[in-house]
């Protein structure tokens, strides 16, 4: 039923005093990588640009336009990123597609992935964390669901499946856009972000920074119905799960990471591995294969650790590292650590109701003893208390299949401990 998306690239290079004028320019919303983040419903500004701010923003000669944080537009369409002619979402020329080895779990929506540098400008290899994005890059995010039949009233209908990902469209007809999510990198280094509601004929997209809730019915082929209240981030929860860096408010763009886009993608020129299809484009500076590469989450092929270090990796670590919001629970789930006590192996649980009613984190070869499960198997709004359930943001249903892979992984430990 999901038709495939991608996008044929357009090489254009434009003269360097030109890319000067515009890349002055940057977005600044939900935090825009400030230090302490907002409350729920405001949109912080971070330093402003020296010089004179266009109204309503600045095209470039690809025929992107960016904006001023003063002249974010309502609309998602002002910016020229995605293309809708209410029967097809595209994407703009020179914005390029991509896909993630093991993608975050966000309720089981599918998402089209987009980024787009300016001209002349790369991105910079790293073999750890996120590529590092120049001043200007704009990263895109959209959440899609394929149509099912609700019958809850006021419900989307939405198909529980695995998304494929590839091509260059998403079908409207078959697929019902939900929300967009942009960052951009600014002329001070940190980055803004802002968050677009698809309208309800889906043609645009407004400007939403307070949240908004959307009920959805998931309907699985079983025919197996399960309601829930999808929900669109404020711009302090952005700030949240985007600051790997809680002392210095490092606010970054976290998915496209080397290991995690390490894998190939089919655009309209061909299946090509997206790393090498960003060098060949000159767009990725350093790069050298081979590079890492982090497992896919599902692939039975992978080892049952590689997959769920994988998993925990990007639904968790962004938080759960030395320096994130949970870096003082001791319990650090990143790819980089190897340490059983950090990822919480034998470790007594910091923080969180009810820990005291497991003895560790992590129990080898008993999940339904380890904490860590315990809040991978809660759900909002289904938890008791509530804020039992991890992640603490963007999941409102039970993911079964990743739980499943964890549960495996922990029960196939050795039991014991020290």
């Amino acid at each position: 039923m999901n038709r495939r998306y991608g996008v044929t690239v357009q090489k254009r290079r434009w003269a360097a005093v030109a890319a000067v004028t515009w890349a002055a320019l940057a977005l600044a919303g939900c935090g825009g990588g400030s230090t302490t983040a907002a409350e729920p419903g405001l949109s912080p500004v971070s330093d402003p640009v020296a010089g004179p701010a266009p109204n309503p923003g600045t095209e470039t000669p690809s025929g992107v336009v960016v904006f001023s944080a003063a002249s974010a537009p309502t609309k998602l369409s002002a910016w020229r990123l995605l293309l809708n002619d209410g029967q097809t979402l595209s994407l703009q020329k020179t914005v390029l597609p991509y896909s993630l080895n093991t993608p975050l779990f966000s309720d089981y929506s599918h998402k089209v992935r987009t980024l787009w540098l300016p001209a002349g400008t790369q991105m910079d290899y790293t073999a750890s964390g996120p590529l590092q994005f120049p001043v200007g890059a704009i990263v895109t995010k959209s959440f899609f669901f394929p149509r099912a039949t609700a019958q809850i009233a006021g419900a989307i209908g939405a198909l529980k499946n695995e998304q494929v990902e590839g091509g260059e469209t998403v079908d409207l007809v078959a697929n019902r856009l939900l929300e967009t999510r942009l960052m951009v990198r600014e002329p001070t280094g940190r980055w803004g972000a802002v968050t677009y509601v698809w309208d309800a004929d889906e043609r645009d997209a407004t400007l939403v920074r307070s949240g908004q809730n959307i009920a959805v019915e998931l309907v699985d082929v079983q025919g197996t119905r399960t309601p829930f209240t999808y929900a669109v981030p404020t711009d302090a929860q952005c700030v949240t799960c985007h600051a790997t860096n809680v002392s210095t408010g490092t606010f970054e763009a976290i998915g496209p990471t080397a290991s995690n886009m390490n894998r190939r993608y089919t655009y309209t020129a061909g299946d090509i591995n997206q790393l090498d299809h960003l060098a060949a484009l000159q767009m990725l500076a350093g790069y050298t294969a081979p590079a890492p590469v982090m497992a896919v989450w599902n692939d039975p092929a992978a080892s049952l650790g590689d997959r769920a270090r994988a998993y925990l990796d990007v639904n968790c670590a962004s938080c759960h590292n030395s320096a994130g919001r949970s870096g003082n629970t001791g319990l650090w789930l990143g790819l980089d650590v190897s340490e059983p006590l950090r990822l919480g192996i034998c470790k007594a649980p910091t923080g969180g109701q009810q820990n005291r009613q497991f003895s560790f984190d992590v129990t080898p070869g008993n999940a339904d003893a380890s904490f860590l499960y315990f809040r991978l198997g809660n759900y909002r709004l289904n938890s008791d208390p509530p804020r039992v359930a991890m992640p603490e943001l963007g999941r409102h249903v039970f993911h079964a299949e990743g739980n499943a892979l964890v549960r495996e992984w922990i029960n196939g430990m050795a039991q014991g401990c020290p």
